[in-house]
């Protein structure tokens, strides 16, 4: 289950932009690792020591020339990855709805190189689902990519399946990423609720089984298999401070709800007394509904929200 911050109407999600532009950036860092050849006849090839992704194949596919290939800027890296994604620009993409970017992050997770794209764009146009909309296409990735058959690993009988040890089981967990957590709110530090059988304990402690057919992976609760329960079980009971662009947004978004406040203004906090720049204070995902609030600078010692930070010149408070 899919667990939104704004809805589905929204066009401006934090945790898949602060993730999208990640992606832009690490194109960029394979981009810069270029060197060039020029050969006997004057031609010039590019050659890329690359980490995320093969740029010299993605650049062929997209029919780039010389120029286009030089050109080393963030902005062209984020055109690349919007078009891998499906879209014609940068700009479509952090303004699509909810349902369109979760499919385009599903994407660029499984995106290297130019066969991974070719792949699953003959197999889209192949399946005709484009024409039922996104959330047909959305599911149809999900099956393709085999997602929906991971979640029903847990109910496999116990000769189906291996319980991850030692190293391979770490891996897995640090591995647990948006595409599993879409709200971003489980984190290896966090407390959690398991629905199923009603126990409380540390995420990390989870359990990690493979399907030992098709070798995907599932978080299960850590009293598996006495519980069959999940990770899309589980609820959070420890609040996410978030931190980088995805913090950044979240301020932003709040400085346009409330007018009186900009990014660079000094605020008191009336519940610890204190003036900080509201460019300082924390933005934070409530472990009760999933979504994201600005909290004071002092959080979690403090407990004031964006309600309580009054402009600075309009009180006296400690600095």
């Amino acid at each position: 289950m899919l667990l939104t911050l704004y809805g589905e109407s929204s066009s401006y999600t934090p945790m898949h932009l602060d993730f999208f532009r990640k992606q832009a950036k690490n194109f960029l860092k394979d981009w810069q690792t270029q060197s060039k050849t020029v050969e006997s006849d004057g031609f010039i090839s590019y050659q890329y020591d690359w980490k995320f992704y093969d740029v010299g194949d993605l650049f062929f596919y997209y029919e780039f020339d010389d120029k286009d290939e030089q050109d080393i800027k963030l902005a062209r890296a984020q055109h690349l990855i919007a078009k891998m994604a499906g879209f014609k620009k940068w700009d479509d993409l952090i303004h699509a709805t909810e349902t369109e970017q979760t499919l385009a992050e599903l994407l660029l997770r499984r995106f290297r190189n130019a066969q991974n794209v070719q792949d699953w764009e003959e197999a889209l146009l192949f399946s005709g689902v484009e024409q039922y909309g996104a959330e047909a296409v959305l599911e149809y990735a999900r099956h393709y990519y085999g997602l929906n058959d991971a979640k029903e690993i847990a109910s496999f009988a116990a000769d189906k399946i291996t319980v991850l040890q030692g190293k391979a089981r770490s891996e897995a967990l640090r591995q647990f990423d948006d595409e599993h957590n879409p709200s971003g709110s489980l984190r290896t530090d966090s407390s959690v609720f398991c629905t199923r059988c009603r126990k409380v304990f540390d995420f990390k402690k989870s359990k990690v089984i493979a399907d030992n057919e098709k070798h995907l992976t599932m978080v299960v609760c850590k009293n598996y298999p006495a519980c069959r329960g999940t990770y899309l079980d589980y609820k959070v009971l420890t609040p996410t401070v978030l931190y980088g662009e995805a913090r950044v947004a979240e301020l932003e978004r709040g400085a346009r709800a409330f007018p009186r406040i900009a990014m660079d203004s000094k605020v008191h906090c009336i519940h610890c007394g204190k003036e900080y720049l509201y460019n300082e204070a924390n933005a934070v995902i409530s472990p009760d509904d999933g979504e994201p609030y600005i909290a004071c600078k002092h959080y979690p010692e403090c407990d004031g929200t964006l309600i309580d930070m009054m402009p600075a010149e309009k009180t006296g408070g400690e600095k």
